[in-house]
């Protein structure tokens, strides 16, 4: 006996497209709202994903998506080009006699920290041997006091 037919995935196969585009459509609206609102600042994938009202970031992941991904890339790219620029300017304003004598400054204040760590171990190193140095004299005190007491009282010395 034959079961029932089943019948085609063609509703299933429409359903995936029409929430593939309706995802999509909204990733794209959200990027555009971001042009108006953060022109100036990195987008991120979860900005995207999660104003577009997604829950996971497989959407944008996804191979027919990967115009969204490309558009978010191609504006921090160019934010981050823009400041490699305006940063190679600023550094050509500045007087670059300043930047090696800040260098000079920095080699030399590094020299005397490593110096004064030296020394800072060599005194802690010294501490320690003196204050073991003070138990053992403390503790041979102790005996000798301890043998001249014990002299006394037996009458030996007088």
């Amino acid at each position: 006996m034959k079961g029932k037919p089943r019948g085609s995935t063609s509703g299933l196969e429409d359903y995936h497209d029409k929430l593939r585009s309706a995802n999509t459509a909204l990733m794209l609206a959200v990027i555009e709202q971001l042009k108006v609102i953060k022109p100036d600042a990195k987008w991120s994938y979860k900005e995207v994903w999660s104003g577009a009202g997604l829950k996971s970031k497989v959407a944008l992941d996804s191979v027919w998506n990967e115009h969204v991904r490309l558009e978010i890339d191609r504006h921090n790219n160019t934010l981050d080009s823009r400041n490699t620029v305006l940063n190679e300017n600023v550094v050509s304003v500045v007087e670059k006699p300043a930047i090696l004598a800040l260098k000079e400054q920095v080699k030399i204040l590094k020299q005397q920290r490593d110096q004064a760590l030296a020394l800072i171990a060599q005194y802690a190193a010294d501490t320690d041997f003196y204050k073991r140095r003070c138990v053992d004299l403390q503790s041979s005190v102790d005996r000798l006091k301890a043998y001249i007491n014990s002299v006394e009282r037996s009458g030996a010395v007088r």
